[in-house]
């Protein structure tokens, strides 16, 4: 009975001690966040002192209460992108203390987002991108972690990101890209429906792109394993750490499926990385050159940093670089590839004059014979760039739905300033440490200062060369893959692949969204149903990136 009374007390002391370290730990984190709250919110304090004009901020919840009114009547699912185009839309209600808009929104979310800069002007974003680009912040590159360890051109910085740009850039020039057609065509041909389907097709196009047709072969086995574990990857990703999410975030079981899908990516293209590897490497010097694929330009790469003696020699290095690179592309593809060809097919389906243009140009530069355009491509694969019409279509579409864009980290003494004529000119707004400065290409997208008939769909725009013309798009006001020394390194490639879409399915289906079948399935019929602008098509996600609400189910009908 002794010992059991004990072996009870131990029980009770050891509960209390998980009790006590459970506190401690509550304790922590919640100091944190009301000491981090106060920082953030006295920033925007500050600067109001110093007469920059500020929305109407509170030292309790800073200004979560205008978000709030700005997104009630929004879908709890919409992404945060709608945020900025509502205050673009009404900033004079948000600024009555402002006679012009306001260059720079300076944003105070905490604690459910850092604290943000925004431009409300074009030529503030061109300040931080392209006249002087900003690095990265860490927020863009924990996005990326659980994929590429940020072992990834878009999260590189400095010197070894301008390396490794150099070293890449060859094998995604327009040249390149249009002699890789016939093999990239391969894939095109097996795609048929929506957003599911449009992520597998990104996938099979970066692999094939990436690796060669050879290789790509040789990853057939494995490829379902892989695709699946990036899926899943994207699946979990967290776009902005914050307390909503904190729980969701450091979630054991969340941080095993992420271990585990790295650990079968490393697996998955381990085997024939390293083959390749050895290929290349038998000589003593690898005979990669820019015109081959990718994957032999990264072990040149690699083979040169290591007889530099920059990087770590072993194979286990090598490899962890070359998935890293790998991953960011594949998420490239799902993140903006697989997206945008179903918002041009949803514009479109919307639009059938816009369609009629379409499909008019594919038969005059493809031929009649819409079952020949593979082939046509094939052997004359310099055509895609013919399709003139066809680019404007996917630019405008690329304008009406834009994907989240650029943020970029302040630096201690960085200022944004005042444009010319702006009513601000030359006024100097800090852009210092503890800035997240986001890029706003949506809203910019979506602002009628700078698009004549902004909310129309209207590809013609992109065919006017006349600078003077009013409808001719602003210098520098597209934005889709960003501009600068970080624009995109695979926009070329993403451009090619949409346009092989459009021109082998355009003209042999009919898409067009099924929502009342969708609705029915799910017992959601005579509901009211969640939309933005009145489109049951959004951009949804909370936590993670944009994607088409639902994958955009639709009906898929064969032409006759």
């Amino acid at each position: 009975m002794a010992i059991l009374t004990a072996a009870l007390g131990d029980a009770g002391l050891g509960a209390r001690h998980v009790a006590l370290a459970i506190g401690v730990l509550l304790a922590s984190v919640i100091t944190h966040y009301i000491h981090r709250g106060y920082q953030v919110r006295k920033m925007l304090k500050d600067l109001e002192k110093q007469g920059i004009p500020i929305m109407k901020h509170s030292w309790i919840l800073g200004h979560l209460e205008i978000v709030g009114k700005l997104l009630k009547n929004y879908p709890s699912d919409a992404h945060g992108n709608y945020l900025p185009i509502l205050i673009l839309e009404n900033w004079r209600e948000l600024f009555p203390q402002c006679k012009d808009r306001p260059p720079v929104l300076y944003l105070d979310m905490w604690p459910f987002a850092q604290p943000m800069i925004l431009p409300l002007l074009l030529p503030v974003a061109v300040q931080f991108t392209q006249d002087y680009s900003l690095i990265k912040a860490h927020q863009q590159k924990e996005v990326l972690y659980p994929l590429t360890k940020n072992r990834d051109i878009s999260s590189m910085e400095g010197p070894e990101w301008k390396v490794w740009k150099k070293r890449l850039s060859p094998g995604f020039s327009n040249q390149t890209i249009t002699s890789r057609i016939p093999d990239l065509l391969d894939e095109v041909d097996k795609f048929y429906a929506l957003e599911k389907h449009t992520t597998k097709l990104a996938m099979d196009i970066i692999f094939r792109f990436f690796f060669g047709k050879r290789i790509h072969a040789q990853l057939a086995s494995a490829q379902a394993a892989l695709e699946h574990a990036v899926m899943d990857t994207v699946k979990r990703m967290v776009f902005f750490h914050h307390i909503g999410n904190f729980i969701q975030e450091h979630n054991p079981y969340r941080k095993f499926r992420l271990w585990k899908n790295y650990r079968t990516m490393l697996s998955g293209f381990g085997p024939v990385l390293q083959q390749r590897l050895g290929e290349l490497t038998t000589d003593e010097k690898p005979r990669a050159k820019a015109t081959d694929t990718l994957v032999d330009a990264l072990i040149q790469g690699v083979m040169e940093d290591r007889e530099a003696g920059l990087v770590n020699t072993s194979d286990s290095d090598f490899l962890g670089l070359a998935v890293g690179q790998i991953g960011t592309f594949i998420f490239a593809g799902h993140d903006t590839t697989a997206s945008a060809i179903c918002w041009v097919l949803h514009l479109l389906s919307k639009h059938p004059d816009v369609l009629r243009k379409v499909r008019a140009e594919h038969d005059a530069v493809l031929g009649s014979d819409a079952a020949a355009a593979a082939s046509v491509l094939r052997s004359r694969p310099e055509l895609i760039n013919a399709l003139v019409y066809t680019n404007a279509v996917m630019k405008e579409a690329m304008r009406v739905h834009t994907n989240v864009g650029t943020m970029r980290r302040g630096e201690p003494g960085f200022y944004l300033t005042g444009p010319a004529g702006s009513g601000y000119d030359g006024v100097k707004f800090p852009a210092g440490e503890g800035w997240v400065v986001w890029d706003n290409t949506f809203a910019l997208h979506r602002d009628p200062e700078l698009w004549l008939r902004v909310h129309e769909f209207l590809p013609e725009r992109f065919l006017i060369t006349d600078e003077g013309d009013p409808m001719h798009p602003p210098k520098n006001g597209w934005r889709f893959f960003e501009l600068g020394p970080r624009n995109c390194i695979g926009q070329h490639l993403a451009m090619v692949e949409i346009k092989m879409v459009l021109a082998l399915v355009l003209r042999r289906m009919d898409i067009e969204v099924a929502w009342e079948e969708w609705d029915a399935e799910r017992g959601l019929k005579g509901k009211k149903a969640p939309s933005v602008w009145g489109d049951r098509c959004y951009h949804a996600g909370a936590d993670s990136p944009p994607h088409v609400k639902d994958n955009m189910p639709v009906h898929i009908r064969l032409r006759q």
